[in-house]
């Protein structure tokens, strides 16, 4: 890691013009996360180099200095550069079958840029950043989280479904899956409370006025290391026409435990409230279970899902995706882990008879 000091200079037509310094050590970090990635829609076998999304190619600049006043104040500011990732990969551009699949090409784009103050009251947060509820559904012990996550779109999650018959559907993984992990990242105002025993509040609204509510717990109970959150978002929906579904509000959480010995458990699960639902029409809902083992520098896991009316507005016909997947992980130090997966995703849809997809990558990620 390099500290920086962060006295900043700028050069003007006159010469050097020197401010003065500013109170906080900043740290410069970040990663460069890189796989290979095969892919068999059932009509064509693609080999691609990606960007993992399941944690992106980032750079960025954190800080804290304690004041005079007893506060703590802090500053986040976080990028991300990815060049083909792979929750956007697909076969194509449109929806027509092509032989080629398109690159994601290249993007470049702000995860973090916020300030804080902390005492002994917790600490507020402006700006971009984690809501109260980004994390609740991906607490996770279970090993191999380089590929491995209930997020399974993560990787490949651009990819869409082909008909029996080989053409694509109108429906991606992405469509048809979600971890309902919270709002994610949005311009918030945040408060988190202090710890107690192992249990943290954290409340936030976002722009445009949602409002996301989480617990997190961490914790050693006996020979076990438990993880936990639950998160409750309620969505601000005034100004939604009338008839255009909404998500009104939505439940989500996970809890993972792992065992001296090495064994570790995961489990996820979330669910939506819609308005305007159509006749028949069911919330959409999913649930996660992932097992694991630990041992020295390895890390093996398998892992299974089930979404269920996700996004019914592209498909209608209580759309159903189950996923299965395999992973391995070598921690080889020093921020250096190496990574080896295969996934299968099969949908299945009222009416229409599709084909699965399964993938198969390597990774290396490389911490700086």
């Amino acid at each position: 890691m390099k500290k920086l000091l962060a006295t900043t200079a700028i050069i003007a037509a006159a010469g050097f013009v020197a401010f003065d310094a500013a109170a906080v050590d900043v740290e410069l970090y970040g990663q460069v996360n890189k796989g290979v990635m095969f892919f068999d829609d059932g009509q064509n076998t693609e080999f691609n180099v990606v960007d993992n999304d399941r944690a992106s190619t980032r750079f960025g600049m954190k800080g804290e200095q304690a004041l005079d006043n007893g506060l703590t104040a802090s500053v986040l500011f976080e990028v991300e550069m990815q060049s083909n990732a792979s929750d956007v990969l697909t076969q194509n551009s449109g929806i027509t079958v092509s032989a080629t699949p398109t690159s994601a090409g290249g993007t470049f784009a702000e995860r973090h840029a916020r300030v804080g103050l902390a005492g002994d009251f917790g600490a507020v947060f402006v700006g971009q950043t984690s809501t109260a509820t980004d994390g609740v559904a991906e607490q996770d012990l279970a090993g191999a989280s380089d590929v491995m996550n209930s997020d399974i779109e993560d990787i490949g999650g651009g990819l869409f479904f082909r008909t029996s018959a080989g053409a694509l559907t109108t429906v991606s993984i992405n469509n048809a899956t979600n971890n309902f992990d919270g709002n994610g990242r949005a311009d918030v105002l945040r408060y988190d409370s202090p710890m107690f025993n192992g249990f943290q509040v954290r409340t936030s609204v976002a722009q445009g006025g949602d409002m996301d509510l989480g617990l997190f717990y961490k914790g050693k109970m006996d020979a076990l290391d438990v993880k936990a959150a639950l998160g409750y978002v309620a969505n601000n929906d005034s100004a939604s026409s009338t008839g255009l579904l909404q998500v009104e509000d939505q439940l989500s959480g996970s809890i993972s435990v792992k065992h001296d010995n090495g064994v570790a458990a995961t489990f996820a699960y979330g669910q939506q409230d819609l308005k305007n639902k159509a006749t028949g029409q069911d919330d959409p809902s999913y649930y996660y279970v992932k097992l694991g083992y630990a041992w020295d520098a390895f890390e093996v896991a398998a892992d299974y899902s089930k979404n269920s009316d996700i996004n019914t507005a592209v498909a209608a016909g209580s759309p159903e995706v189950t996923h299965f997947g395999l992973g391995a992980q070598y921690n080889l130090g020093n921020g250096v882990s190496t990574s080896a997966y295969y996934k299968t995703f099969d949908y299945d849809v009222t009416g229409t008879n599709t084909d699965e997809i399964n993938l198969y990558g390597v990774n290396l990620r490389v911490k700086f």
